[in-house]
């Protein structure tokens, strides 16, 4: 898989976002396997609907987890979606806001958990932040009500690069992925169903470019619904909050009726 590298102007800031090839972190199985995670600190999370931004303590000697966590009204013995959010460089600085303004009014009728960690200007590909990501998913499912079949990654720029490579890695972690302003070479098929969301007036990813993938992409058999935001910029990542909000039906029609 070859993703474009690109770069851009982001708050006066250049971000260069590059998705490599590897073989994923998934080695969880194995008998000496770590968590990155701090299970102490991961249960002290209360399940209280609502929104908590805080942190969340590591094994893996990098600094503290900033997260942005939403948490929805849950019936008794039910099992809900989780969302891990992985955002652009547009959201690293003030992930919360991206969060706030973009993902959660577009999601919050799936009435799932939404996870939002801070990557700090930082390539989700990077070993550290995947086997962050594995890892509180695992936890997630352990210790909260979740369903294991509706674990979705949602993917703005940066983040969106990275979910085609992870869609590729963790086939097996992730039911469904929502990927927004992005553009990548897809070279094999994909398990995970990939709803693609891409803007008409994004500069760093033309439309164009993303609809020649997307159709290469489809001749190799992947699972992708491609849906073009008419007049919808890149820098302005709150602008698709309401598109956002078709993937909603999508997953409980289309993906999650089938697990």
């Amino acid at each position: 898989m070859k993703c474009s590298i690109l770069s851009y102007l982001f708050c006066c800031c250049i971000l260069i976002s590059i998705v490599s090839c590897k073989s994923g972190l998934d080695t969880r199985g194995s008998s000496d396997y770590k968590s990155s995670i701090n299970s102490d600190s991961f249960t002290s999370i209360p399940l209280t609907p609502g929104n908590i931004i805080s942190t969340i303590k590591v094994e893996d000697n990098e600094s503290e987890w900033k997260y942005d966590l939403t948490i929805p009204k849950i019936k008794e013995g039910s099992k809900v979606p989780l969302f891990i959010v992985l955002h652009g460089g547009v959201g690293s600085k003030n992930y919360t806001k991206f969060s706030d303004c973009l993902v959660v009014p577009g999601l919050k009728d799936a009435g799932g958990f939404i996870f939002s960690p801070s990557g700090a200007w930082r390539t989700w590909t990077l070993d550290h932040l995947e086997k962050r990501i594995l890892d509180f998913i695992d936890l997630a499912k352990k210790h909260w009500p979740i369903d294991p079949n509706k674990v979705v990654l949602v993917g703005y720029s940066n983040g969106a690069l990275a979910g085609w490579q992870y869609a590729k890695d963790y086939p097996n972690v992730f039911s469904a992925m929502i990927l927004m302003g992005s553009n990548c070479k897809v070279d094999e098929k994909l398990d995970v169903p990939i709803y693609v969301i891409q803007g008409t007036k994004d500069r760093f990813f033309p439309i164009k470019k993303a609809r020649k993938r997307i159709a290469e992409a489809k001749k190799l058999g992947c699972d992708i619904t491609f849906i073009e935001a008419e007049g919808n910029t890149h820098i302005k990542a709150c602008e698709y909050k309401e598109i956002l909000k078709t993937s909603i039906p999508w997953m409980e029609n289309k993906v999650w009726k089938t697990k």
